[in-house]
């Protein structure tokens, strides 16, 4: 799979925020959806808080790391 493509897509699907922002259901995210959980660096920062381009690539690879594991375990 090309993360890049996938990437560039969803771009154009979803967007990308470089800073933290509140989705439509309240829940602190940034990037290309990243939600923020209890581990991240960004957990407790306020809306508006920069973040790198850096970490959202890493972010979108991890969280397209996991979902594809996910896949895994149902097939």
């Amino acid at each position: 799979m090309d993360l890049n493509k996938l990437r560039e897509q969803l771009i154009i699907d979803e967007g990308q925020v470089n800073e933290i922002y509140n989705d439509h259901l309240g829940y602190a995210t940034f990037g290309i959806g990243h939600l923020i959980l209890e581990g991240d660096p960004e957990y407790g920062l306020e809306v508006g808080t920069p973040v790198s381009e850096d970490r959202v690539i890493a972010c979108f690879e991890k969280d397209v790391e996991i979902v594809i594991g996910d896949c895994k375990k149902l097939h």
